[in-house]
């Protein structure tokens, strides 16, 4: 990242109205967030649903097993301050998810953001007669809530309850879980093998806590038919007044003409929602390389891209989560409103200038011009989460370019499938090399390939270093190859590297799927025009000067050139080498005046140290 955009964002953090002045302002912005306090009660209740089903699935050891598991659960849930905290967290999921519904001035939302809505308004109507014939129950009438309780009920006296309890599990799990893998999908862990074993996690136990508890309820049922067990059975509910049943199925009534009372008041709040917004005054949008539109004030900018088809990336679904849908504003910044605490935070770690704002969390109270920095089909995969140079940032690395020598007139002499085999068996040798020593492969270029070392190195030290042992691996492999496919070659693959250190830009660069990181400018042309100078120097390796003295070697007197570049006006030095050992390590080998000490590569100067 540049100096320039660096002070941007220092003078962002210092001019910004309502900018947190320490650490305990920062915590209490997070603690007032309505995106935070909706994830936190998530989380707990995703917690108390998993703890449900490992219980459930007890069942498929037995009924004695569910009892002891489900004491020390509600020994724990049913502690006054941790039921304080499950049922707030309830009350906050809920009304900051609805209000959140509320606040939309648009319905186009993503398929998992309608699912995940449609399963939690369900949940209620699916689970409020398990809720209130257990916990209620408990409460109010002094039944006991036991496991034999409940299983009686759903497979001997309701058995029709089966089916909607069953049914109500299923959307909790499934909204749960798409709403943590829409929230972890943006972290740099929950990948590869993390990710797999998470999704093979969240199909497993519910299968198994619905096994577990219909395999403990078939075995129970039968016992219904035996007088002697119902009599302990009433006996150990607690139950002396067979009025208790008729007063909480009323109640239980009750509780579905709340809910279908609450939903109609949702429908009209959202309506005359809608009707406010078509009287409300109208703000217009110009996109730049896109159209412009107007539309009622109150919305998001991202609600205004959706609304009128504008494509515009937002991986985690307009929650203020991610970056991907942040805009650089050219017109009209003046008059928009301040960001809050938790739009900054996030700006901050992207490093974005004070122009820059996210699209879901702005809504445009003055007309304004925007450019949508990532491409709109950004995803978790490729919007560069996990590498701060995504978006663009300007960054000193080692290129390499490799290339392999006279293998269009090898090509002519084969069939198709051997050019692919060749082709893939080089790609492959020459790959590990430079993965092995921290190299980035950018891009395959039929027989050749461009690399980026240094990426996580500021200095580019480490980096050129990594390059030059790159260098001395992918050689030592193409001799392998060579041998390993003698009998196939009439004469042995040779290659040209070229190797040039400076700044480049870095960044997600192309589109759709053939997007990727990439690095752009002088240095990758140098690199470039290196490796075909080995052509007309014979040599395997042209090395800059600059790539030598970042990694802190020299060349021989007769391996040095005075080199000029196509489109280059001055000369400068390169080495014009066959094997990187023949360069001589300073850091470790400085010989006296007027001697000439036998060259001591980096590798071995390394070993030695």
């Amino acid at each position: 990242m540049n100096d320039k955009t660096v002070a941007s964002t220092q003078a962002q953090e210092k001019t910004e109205p309502n900018a947190p002045t320490d650490r305990w302002d920062t915590i209490r912005a997070a603690l007032f967030n309505a995106a935070v306090l909706r994830l936190v009660s998530g989380f707990i209740l995703l917690f108390y649903v998993t703890t449900h089903f490992i219980n459930h699935a007890l069942g498929l050891l037995s009924l004695s097993a569910m009892e002891t598991m489900m004491d020390v659960g509600r020994a724990f849930w049913r502690f006054p301050p941790v039921s304080l905290v499950l049922y707030g967290a309830l009350v906050v999921h809920v009304g900051s998810a609805l209000t959140r519904f509320l606040r939309r001035r648009n319905l186009a939302m993503p398929i998992k953001e309608w699912g995940q809505l449609i399963s939690g308004l369900l949940i209620p109507f699916l689970l409020l007669t398990h809720v209130m014939g257990t916990r209620h129950a408990f409460e109010s009438y002094g039944i006991n809530d036991s496991y034999e309780y409940v299983l009686m009920v759903l497979f001997v006296f309701s058995a029709t309850s089966i089916y909607f309890n069953t049914a109500g599990l299923v959307m909790t799990w499934l909204h749960g879980c798409i709403g943590f893998h829409m929230w972890a999908r943006l972290k740099p862990w929950y990948r590869g093998w993390v990710r797999d074993w998470l999704f093979a996690f969240a199909g497993l136990l519910p299968a198994l806590a619905f096994g577990g508890y219909m395999s403990a309820g078939r075995a129970l049922a039968p016992l219904a038919q035996d007088g002697e067990f119902m009599g302990g059975y009433y006996e150990r509910l607690g139950v002396t007044d067979n009025a208790v049943w008729g007063q909480l199925g009323a109640d239980i009534d009750f509780g579905y003409k709340l809910l279908f009372v609450a939903l109609a008041f949702f429908v009209v709040a959202r309506l005359a929602g809608a009707l406010r917004l078509s009287r409300a005054d109208s703000v217009d949008v110009a996109y730049q390389d896109g159209p412009q539109v107007s539309f009622p004030l109150g919305a998001t900018l991202l609600e205004i891209s959706q609304a009128k088809g504008v494509p515009h990336a937002s991986v985690c679904g307009g929650r203020g989560r991610c970056s991907t849908c942040r805009v650089r504003i050219t017109k009209g910044l003046e008059g928009q409103p301040p960001a809050e605490e938790s739009e900054r935070r996030v700006l901050r770690r992207v490093k974005a200038g004070t122009d820059v704002r996210l699209a879901c969390q702005l809504r445009p109270a003055a007309d304004l011009e925007v450019i949508r920095i990532l491409p709109p089909d950004s995803t978790a995969s490729n919007a560069g989460f996990t590498n701060p140079w995504a978006s663009g940032r300007e960054q000193r690395v080692t290129i390499m370019f490799c290339d392999l020598r006279s293998f269009t007139r090898t090509a002519e002499q084969k069939l198709a499938y051997d050019v692919v085999y060749l082709i893939n068996q080089f790609s492959r040798e020459m790959g590990v090399a430079v993965e092995a020593h921290g190299g980035q492969i950018d891009k395959f270029l039929g027989d050749g390939f461009m690399a980026i070392f240094g990426l996580d190195d500021k200095s580019n030290r480490d980096g050129a270093r990594q390059a030059l042992d790159a260098c001395a691996k992918m050689i030592a492999n193409l001799g392998t190859l060579n041998e390993r496919l003698e009998g196939d070659l009439d004469a042995p693959l040779r290659m040209g590297i070229g190797l040039d250190t400076g700044t480049v830009v870095l960044g997600q660069m192309g589109y759709g799927r053939a997007r990727g990181l990439t690095a752009i400018g002088d240095t990758v042309n140098t690199a470039s025009r290196l490796e075909s100078a080995t052509k007309d120097e014979n040599c395997t390796l042209c090395v800059s000067a600059q790539t030598m003295k970042s990694a802190g070697v020299r060349a021989l007197p007769e391996q040095t050139k005075h080199f000029t570049l196509r489109g280059k006006r001055h000369h400068f030095d390169i080495a014009a080498i066959n094997h990187p050992d023949e360069l001589v390590d300073d850091v470790r080998a400085n010989p006296p005046v007027g001697t000439i000490d036998q060259p001591m590569s980096v590798a071995q100067k390394r070993e030695e140290v």
